[in-house]
């Protein structure tokens, strides 16, 4: 597995599978909005705090012109700064007794006396939410039910099973328009460990990190450490009426986990449903899937995920690869070289427009070379202009990079 590798100028990150987040003063950090989130306890027992800190106000920023999101993961990495704090969300456990609902008061503390914006109103609201869901699950421990919750000065009365389970309603019903419908994900701290679930639109609407998953679909075989030829790899391409993207090429099947849904299983739900591809859904304990690999963490002004990576073997004596005509509108096996050189010319277009400004990502890698031998090739050669998807080429570098380990760590 790979090391954790961010910088000021990387947008994608290794890491290694985390143990769960233990309690202490400031022992996790995420990213909502335009914050960088610094999670702990205030070292009095029953007393926790997440300290929100500008993304950009590191004082080794390279200049005051850089995207917030070229420093989000650099902030990941950071240790709090208490004077640039804007924001404090500070919880407090009161005492309970096996009588007595346990009750928990979310405060905020604010930098200036000034009214929050709009954007910001909301984001502290949400934040507050999760909070209380984590604090209750290291604090909560008496016998009762029922949890009394203070947030911001709103009194809410919660069952301590749907607080602290996949979907907790109650929570979320100012924001849960069908509550029977809203899917649900879950806010992530850097090694991927929960925070608490937020309903799936809030998650996008203010970019805060979450989980979910990249599959290199195969054909015949895993694709493994220390293998100088690798099978050919699945390569599809979006439809053109997609909001996000469209037309767009993309060497992994991804998909964002649900709340208590783990990563494997969400890959093999995403598979079927993408490519039509069951049978790691059918007979689980098989080949079929292969990993989780490695973590590694895209950061753009879209999407903040940490990704686990699968393989999935693709049998061509048995399956036949079915995609939703709402999502692609063509795939092939292609050669896994080609891949290879497809994405580096994909990188370079981007880091073009990047340069002129008209890029929302900037890629870090440094290609060997900006033409492509003559040597590989596929169909008509339209895939030397394939583009693909930035958050796609961002797994694929921490891909490469895990791909580039010593044959020794193989599996």
């Amino acid at each position: 597995m790979s090391e954790v590798e961010a910088s000021s100028e990387r947008r994608g990150s290794d890491l290694q599978l985390g143990a769960d987040a233990g309690v202490g003063s400031f022992t996790a950090t995420s990213l909502a909005s335009f914050y960088v989130v610094h999670i702990g306890a205030e070292g009095v027992p029953g007393n926790y705090a997440w300290n929100l800190t500008p993304i950009d106000c590191d004082p080794e920023a390279k200049t005051k012109n850089e995207r917030v999101e070229d420093l989000a993961l650099e902030a990941l990495q950071s240790s709090p700064h208490v004077s640039s704090k804007v924001y404090s969300l500070n919880c407090i456990v009161m005492d309970a007794d096996d009588d007595t609902p346990s009750k928990l008061v979310v405060t905020l503390g604010k930098s200036q006396e000034s009214p929050l914006d709009q954007d910001d109103s909301l984001l502290i609201d949400i934040l507050s939410r999760i909070m209380l869901q984590w604090v209750a699950a290291q604090d909560v421990g008496n016998q009762s039910s029922i949890i009394v919750a203070s947030v911001l000065g709103e009194d809410i009365r919660l069952d301590k099973s749907d607080l602290l389970g996949d979907n907790p309603k109650e929570l979320f019903r100012a924001y849960l328009e069908d509550n029977s419908q809203t899917e649900m994900s879950e806010m992530v701290e850097s090694k991927g460990n929960k925070l608490g679930v937020v309903p799936r639109p809030l998650v996008h609407k203010l970019n805060l990190l979450h989980r979910g998953i990249g599959i290199v679909v195969s054909k015949d075989a895993h694709i493994k450490l220390g293998i100088e030829n690798p099978s050919e790899v699945y390569v599809h391409q979006r439809t053109d009426c997609k909001s996000i993207f469209p037309s767009l090429y993309d060497m992994f099947v991804g998909g964002v986990s649900t709340a208590g849904e783990n990563a494997r299983m969400t890959a093999a739900r995403e598979v079927a449903e993408e490519l039509g591809l069951k049978r790691a859904l059918e007979d689980p304990e098989g080949d079929a899937l292969r990993g989780p690999l490695f973590n590694c963490i895209i950061c753009t002004s879209y999407n903040r995920c940490v990704v686990t990576l699968f393989t999935y073997r693709f049998d061509t004596s048995t399956e036949q690869v079915k995609w939703q005509e709402e999502e692609v509108q063509w795939g092939d096996f292609v050669p896994y070289a080609l891949v290879e050189r497809a994405a580096e010319l994909s990188i370079y277009r981007w880091k073009k427009d990047s340069e002129g400004g008209n890029c929302a990502v900037v890629f870090p890698s440094t290609l060997q070379r900006e033409k492509t031998p003559n040597e590989i090739d596929y169909g008509d050669g339209s895939w030397r202009s394939w583009d693909f998807v930035p958050d796609g080429l961002l797994v694929w570098e921490s891909w490469v990079r895990w791909r580039g380990q010593d044959a020794s760590n193989a599996k």
